[in-house]
């Protein structure tokens, strides 16, 4: 067993939503808002639990922070919570991951421990690409953050320029039962759409479950 009491969960819960075009922290599934899932999810494997980039009143909280730099992304989340942190290794987690897994968490935070010399950090992905909101990074990432943020280079893979990161591909790592096991935790819900969809489907899985219950279903099939 995993233990994570040498590191702190960071929620970075800031950004305007662009693409979503309202709060994405406020959205919910299933009555829940998303950040209450994240919350959730985080204290029950972390003893130390923060929001950064905006207040949220929550027990389970032990801090929030507001961004030190406005207006550069997730990075600045990155920044102000590496700032601050006491914990050597620290797992960061966006607000838009409403299927989170606490069991993944665990998984990668045990690549990570295997070698807590070798890396800085790990970023895992899956095969639509690289998740650096689902992800661990190193205190010491910050100098290569400056860096990036002086370059005015906000994107968190500039991180990878000065910083050992490790890119975990979990679909090969895993093998395919393991991976189609825990993927649906990678389901990102960035725009609208993204949303309706998960609406869509949520509503479509709860009348599945309904009419196999009442009408046997399966047994149709």
């Amino acid at each position: 067993m995993v233990d994570l009491i040498s590191m702190n969960a960071y929620i970075v819960a800031g950004g305007s939503s662009k693409r979503m075009r309202r709060d994405k922290a406020l959205l919910k599934l299933d009555g829940v808002s998303f950040i209450d899932i994240t919350v959730s999810c985080a204290s029950k494997l972390f003893d130390k639990v923060y929001i950064v980039g905006r207040q949220h009143e929550d027990p389970r909280i032990s801090a929030s922070y507001e961004d030190d730099i406005q207006d550069i992304g997730p990075i600045g989340g990155i920044y102000t919570a590496l700032r601050r942190t006491d914990k050597e290794f620290n797992f960061f987690i966006g607000i838009d991951y409403p299927f989170i897994n606490p069991e993944i968490i665990l998984l990668l935070a045990g690549y990570l421990l295997e070698k807590p010399s070798k890396y800085q950090g790990l970023i895992p992905v899956t095969p639509d690409g690289p998740h650096p909101l689902f992800a661990f990074y190193s205190k010491s990432c910050l100098a290569s953050i400056e860096k990036c943020i002086a370059q005015m280079s906000y994107q968190i893979r500039c991180l990878s320029l000065y910083s050992n990161i490790l890119y975990l591909y979990l679909q090969d790592e895993l093998g395919a039962t393991a991976y189609t096991r825990l993927k649906k935790s990678f389901i990102n819900i960035n725009s609208n759409r993204d949303y309706r969809e998960l609406i869509k489907w949520k509503s479509r899985k709860k009348f599945e479950k309904k009419y196999h219950k009442t009408h046997n279903f399966q047994k149709k099939l």
